[in-house]
């Protein structure tokens, strides 16, 4: 139980800490009884006797531990909250983490116990006149077949698709209000080559969630056009390259080329994008914009990685390819620029497009990439190759010439070299547990951890092998919960790097600040 009180990178609801007190419970339930059975077979084969002062450290020593774990992990809550700038008091969550701890691991353990008793049936019946060498060989090789089976009948067979139908329906729901747009220039309106039914759910809010003209010339005070929205879902083509084509079909349709900027965006797993990833650009350029996205999945990311992470590359590649194509064929004096944009496992579909940091800078105008998944891989290349001195979590490569990384625009002008022209941002925090977590984790104490600690990561967030790894874990299905500027979420600050990636003519830090106020809220 004190394993499961150990800090890690975000707060906890209760029920989370509840669920995590209760299964190690159940855990040292098991654990201790193994010990009791070893010591009491130890027992019979010697003639000495247990003191009551032996019994009573055996059993008063680990309730202090789990007394002082919880008084400790008070605090500990505390202190991450601060520095995600919630409330400090947490006794209510702590008595109803208790609370529900407290009861499932009894219920965890009787249920273990069913199951024990069952398999020891089984066994009897099994072994029952094989020598005891021969038994255990037996069994394991009948466990190694149920883990098979199991996994195979139960996990890909059935609860992966259950996942994804669920997943899916869920796509093709309509939400309340959203209804399909007036102007030719977005996908799913009455001139579209892309029926509004058949665009999903995500691809609908995102069409109708550009600013209004007005808004953009109350912005910028003077004249502006209306941006281009572009989505093609799953259910409009079966493949990534004809997917591809239907979105380059819509960008000739809309006059997209005609455009100053196009911005090609690869969404999360669901299909969703972040309201500030696009309209930042969409204000800063007066909606001289054509935003250009490819749905590839209906699951979130942490399960396309698990199940068939191929196709968010799949995706990328094929509308990258088709576009920068397209652009090439545009007289040079006159080509829109050409920017790319990926969220969580959109940018591990950007970063398998292109063969290197060089290969981005040679292809695009510049690149906004937030939240990267440990498994990028271009990612990793420049983490392992980062100026000597720079921390992980915000690290300086080559003085920062090309490629920055931050959370913010402190982060991101901080690195002394001139920044010159394309320019690469990687917006990441030190609290994400989807950029660090890894499976070397498992046993090996991560950077991050390291001092100098990210501003928000608790100094007192321990490393211990295995139980590290397992928050992390229950730290990255809630990673998108955390407040805004910490774990997984971004906000504004993707604003904040649109206007250093690639500002207008003439553009100052007061209208980055007027832009931060405006867009995506």
């Amino acid at each position: 139980m004190a394993a499961a009180l150990v800090p890690s990178l975000l707060p906890r609801p209760w029920y989370v800490q509840g669920a995590l007190v209760g299964l190690a419970l159940a855990f040292g339930y098991g654990v201790g009884s193994a010990i009791a059975l070893g010591w009491h077979r130890l027992r019979r084969s010697t003639t000495g006797k247990r003191s009551r002062a032996t019994v009573f450290v055996v059993l008063a020593a680990p309730v202090g531990l789990v007394i002082w774990m919880l008084v400790i992990h008070f605090r500990w809550q505390s202190d991450i909250r601060v520095l995600m700038d919630m409330e400090r008091g947490v006794w209510p969550y702590l008595a109803l983490a208790t609370f529900a701890g407290l009861a499932l691991g009894p219920l965890l353990v009787l249920i273990g116990r069913g199951v024990g008793w069952i398999s020891g049936r089984f066994r009897r019946l099994l072994v029952r006149g094989m020598p005891g060498w021969l038994a255990v060989l037996w069994m394991t090789v009948v466990a190694l077949i149920g883990i098979v089976v199991f996994y195979d009948l139960v996990v890909a067979s059935w609860a992966i698709p259950t996942l994804e139908a669920a997943h899916r329906r869920s796509d093709r729901s309509f939400d309340p209000g959203v209804d399909p747009p007036e102007s030719s220039l977005r996908s799913g309106s009455a001139q579209s080559l892309i029926h509004w039914d058949r665009m999903g759910r995500q691809g609908r809010v995102f069409v109708t969630e550009a600013p209004f003209p007005a808004d953009l010339e109350a912005f910028s005070g003077g004249p502006v056009i209306d941006p281009i929205r572009i989505y093609v879902g799953l259910q409009v083509a079966e493949t990534a390259e004809s997917r591809a084509q239907l979105a380059l079909a819509e960008m000739e349709r809309t006059g997209a080329f005609e455009r100053e900027v196009i911005v090609l965006v690869a969404p999360t797993g669901s299909g969703w994008i972040d309201p500030y990833a696009i309209e930042p650009l969409e204000y800063m350029y007066a909606g001289d914009t054509a935003a250009v996205a490819v749905q590839y999945s209906y699951l979130a990311s942490w399960l396309v990685m698990i199940q068939n992470q191929d196709i968010a590359t799949d995706a990328s590649g094929a509308l990258y390819r088709v576009v920068s194509r397209r652009i090439q064929e545009e007289p040079e004096s006159s080509r829109p620029k050409l920017l790319l944009y990926g969220e969580s496992l959109g940018s591990f579909g950007w970063e398998r497009t292109f063969a290197g940091l060089d290969d981005v800078v040679d292809g695009s105008d510049g690149a906004l990439w937030v939240g990267p998944p440990r498994a990028n891989p271009l990612w990793r290349h420049l983490m392992s190759g980062r100026d000597p001195g720079s921390p992980i979590w915000r690290p300086v490569y080559e003085g920062g010439k090309t490629v920055r990384f931050g959370p913010d625009v402190e982060s991101l002008l901080a690195p002394g070299a001139r920044w010159t022209q394309p320019r690469i941002v990687y917006l990441q925090h030190a609290s994400d547990p989807i950029t660090w977590l890894g499976f070397d984790v498992f046993f090996n104490k991560p950077e991050w951890l390291d001092p100098p600690r990210g501003p928000d990561v608790s100094a007192h967030t321990p490393y211990v092998p295995v139980v590290t790894y397992l928050q992390m874990v229950i730290d990255l299905i809630l990673g998108t919960n955390a407040p805004v500027g910490h774990g997984h979420k971004f906000g504004p600050a993707q604003a904040e790097a649109w206007s250093l990636i690639l500002p207008p003519a003439g553009w100052t830090r007061e209208d980055t600040e007027a832009l931060v106020a405006v867009a995506g809220s």
